[in-house]
């Protein structure tokens, strides 16, 4: 038994991301979504006494709790021995810290939380108001200007060069659910570094095995 406990959803980006950092470190670790909360749900007492935001993913090791995605890689990284995540020249760490920040503050906003979410749970009254529409082409928009300024960064293969770093582990599981959206592929033919990467991505190992397996039923209703 594992003395390493992922506490997220499959079908969360951030909690796919640790379990990505997980299987490429090498480290054995159990996934566990009991007492995690569903979409659009409060967080529950279990979920609060590990983090009192509330939030997922959280990495338990032994006695240690850790919550914050950026924060349980570095953890998963310096403390495990394994292939590293992340590079090793300051130019290039700082570049990595960059990306990291960029993935949390302004990709996972506008791709997962005003984007994603609200295609896929949206009911049927207000995908039908007008304001709707609108609010979701504006933000393609942003999506697509984002995707430009990821398609040069990825002009070297992965975001700090060849190696498949924890910026890449953050930003590709995005990547996912663009591609899954009406409209995505095409989002991303026009961002074609970036389009590659993903295939690329999808090839490995860690990808696979935490592929979520949208349903036919839920992209439909987006």
């Amino acid at each position: 038994m594992s003395d390493v406990t992922i506490i997220g959803m499959p079908r969360s980006n951030l909690a796919r991301t640790v379990r990505i950092a997980c299987l490429e470190k090498e480290i054995a670790f159990e996934f566990s979504s009991k007492n995690a909360q569903s979409p659009g749900q409060p967080p529950t007492p279990e979920l609060l006494r590990n983090n009192p935001f509330g939030k997922i993913p959280v990495l338990k090791h032994g006695s240690f709790v850790l919550y914050e995605t950026a924060a349980i890689c570095r953890y998963i990284d310096d403390n495990f021995p394994g292939p590293r995540l992340s590079p090793v020249h300051t130019e290039k760490v700082a570049l990595m810290n960059q990306w990291i920040s960029v993935a949390m503050t302004r990709l996972d906003p506008n791709i997962i939380r005003n984007f994603v979410i609200p295609m896929v749970f949206s009911d049927d009254e207000t995908r039908n108001d007008p304001t709707f529409t609108v609010h979701m082409n504006k933000m393609a928009d942003i999506i697509r200007q984002d995707l430009s300024i990821l398609d040069q960064a990825y002009a070297k293969g992965w975001i700090c060069g060849e190696y498949f770093t924890i910026p890449d582990m953050m930003i590709m599981p995005m990547i996912h659910y663009v591609n899954a959206m009406p409209g995505g592929p095409e989002m991303l033919a026009s961002a074609p570094n970036v389009a590659d990467a993903f295939t690329r991505f999808k090839a490995r190992s860690a990808a696979a095995q935490t592929d979520p397996l949208l349903p036919e039923k839920l992209l439909k209703s987006a």
